[in-house]
């Protein structure tokens, strides 16, 4: 089977991960932009030299809705790729995605499409109408978490349609390790609670500084990222006295994320949900489960989804519920040897790149049965 992977998900190397683990018979062809927009920073196109790769120049490609390609250079290389099928990791209301489903008749393929929005959006016009043509004119869809999937249903979906996440986790890579020389580099002594990802509201990073500062006793807290509430975060621990318990560091490079991850004694990840997004599915909690830390979440979303009974849930923005949890861990080693334990256990089951590609070739030799 001849397939291409369209979207600027499979831009970056660490990205394409679980298409190393394609079968012999897949074929598999790769067409990006150059260059996306991401939150905070700008990302340029990593080559593939696995599998060919069409590099397409896009436009809007910082949107979420109205990136569009080159629509004679994708058709070109959609062309030299033959696809039987075409993946496209962008939204049903993405004008790429409207623009691969009209060149599907005349270049013989099948489509489907990736989506994580779990919440009920009415998208202004065109984009409400290129939602549901995208939904007419799709043969399958592929749902990132089970929320995902709900709100495909409600939409009136009826066809095929999995739930596998987009993105997994490398077992031998994000795996348990030691890490002293980063806690004493960093001058980590006590509990250390850490979180990595984006310093923005609706991650719930306020509602874990206010947990922090009920929790009393010893403990810090190993800041990974960057984004626009650091200030705010660093005024609000200076005026309650714990400034100093904080440990910044920015953003790192996606290969040393274990690395910080198990100098770590326990994961958070707080979001809280906003009138238009809710936690798609909280990767880094998956890369600390994998390297048997213990994790908390939100009910936030695909939070309780992705941690099941492998760690400790709270209600989105209660600080005492969080405080408490934090408490157990830090009071309970053998609560955390349990969960580090289930949380690994988890991962190799579900959320490994193996597992994911073969979930996802099953869904493409299900709507391509004879190729």
């Amino acid at each position: 089977m001849r397939v291409a992977v369209v979207g600027r998900t499979y831009m970056l190397h660490a990205n394409r991960a679980k298409w190393q683990h394609m079968p012999e018979d897949m074929a598999l062809t790769l067409i990006t932009p150059a260059r996306a927009g991401h939150t905070l920073r700008l990302y340029d196109v990593e080559p593939s030299q696995r599998w060919p790769h069409h590099v397409v120049p896009g436009w809007m490609t910082e949107r979420l809705s109205g990136f569009s390609f080159s629509p004679f250079r994708l058709w070109q290389a959609l062309r030299r790729a033959r696809p039987h099928l075409v993946q496209v990791d962008e939204e049903p209301a993405s004008v790429a995605l409207l623009q691969i489903l009209l060149l599907k008749r005349m270049l013989g393929y099948k489509v489907i499409f990736f989506t994580w929005e779990n919440l009920v959006i009415r998208y202004p016009w065109p984009f409400e109408w290129i939602r549901r043509l995208s939904l007419k004119l799709a043969d399958g869809a592929i749902a990132g978490t089970e929320g995902a999937a709900t709100v495909l249903r409600q939409a009136g979906y009826p066809k095929p349609l999995v739930i596998v996440p987009q993105l997994g986790v490398d077992p031998d890579h994000s795996a348990p390790q030691r890490a002293q020389d980063i806690r004493n580099t960093l001058g980590l002594k006590h509990f250390t609670v850490g979180y990595v990802g984006r310093l923005v509201p609706e991650k719930g990073l306020m509602a874990l500084l206010q947990a922090l500062h009920q929790l009393g006793g010893d403990w810090q807290w190993l800041i990974v990222g960057r984004g626009p509430l650091r200030a705010e975060l660093e005024q609000q621990a200076r005026d309650w006295g714990i400034a100093e318990r904080l440990c910044w560091l920015d953003t790192v490079p996606h290969q040393k994320v274990p690395r910080y991850v198990n100098a770590v004694d326990v994961l958070v990840l707080p979001s809280q949900s906003t009138p238009r997004w809710k936690e798609q599915l909280g990767h880094v909690l998956l890369e600390a489960m994998a390297c048997g830390v213990p994790v908390v979440g939100s009910d936030c979303g695909a939070i309780p989804d992705v941690i099941g009974e492998a760690g400790l849930v709270f209600p989105e923005g209660q600080a005492t519920a969080l405080a408490e949890h934090l408490r157990q861990l830090r009071e309970d080693e053998a609560l955390r040897q349990k969960l580090s334990l289930m949380g690994r256990e988890r991962v190799l089951t579900h959320f490994t790149h193996q597992r994911i590609a073969e979930r996802t070739v099953a869904f493409w030799r299900e709507i391509c049965p004879c190729k």
